[in-house]
């Protein structure tokens, strides 16, 4: 009996181990970030538990939504490499969180703006609402002084 035929294990088992969609395992493939062991005679891949293993770190790593080439260079480095590109990710993720928030900011600015009827000049909502784009909370403080002010 050949061991290694039951080692590797097909797409859909790894989908009900792991919860991946083979939809996902399938881009995974063909986006280069991810190439399983080896392929059976009918030409389909199959995975060892290594591979298996690698998949959910790749799941995880989108799920923190790594870019892909990003992730493909943190897979072929090594282990400090791997800490360098999350330290990077860290920093996009924190990123996209402060423009998100920024955003979050001066749509309220700008509902409170057109709720509370208003006659600002549409240049000059305009303005602030980019000032808030920009710098996030110090412009809607400012904002706020000049209104009380």
């Amino acid at each position: 009996m050949n061991t290694t035929k039951s080692a590797v294990k097909t797409v859909g088992e790894v989908e009900k181990l792991t919860g991946i969609p083979r939809r996902k395992i399938k881009y995974f493939i063909e986006r280069g970030i991810f190439l399983p062991s080896e392929k059976s005679e009918s030409g389909y891949w199959l995975y060892s538990d290594i591979d298996v293993e690698q998949l959910l770190v790749i799941a995880l790593c989108k799920e923190l939504d790594w870019p892909d080439e990003a992730l493909k260079a943190m897979l072929a480095g090594r282990e400090y490499l791997r800490l360098e590109e999350l330290d990077r990710q860290i920093c996009r993720l924190s990123e996209k969180c402060r423009l998100s928030e920024n955003r979050l900011l001066a749509a309220r600015y700008l509902r409170d703006r057109l709720a509370g009827g208003g006659a600002q000049p549409l240049n000059e909502l305009f303005r602030d609402v980019l000032a808030i784009l920009d710098r996030g909370m110090p412009a809607l403080g400012e904002l706020n002084e000049l209104e009380i002010n």
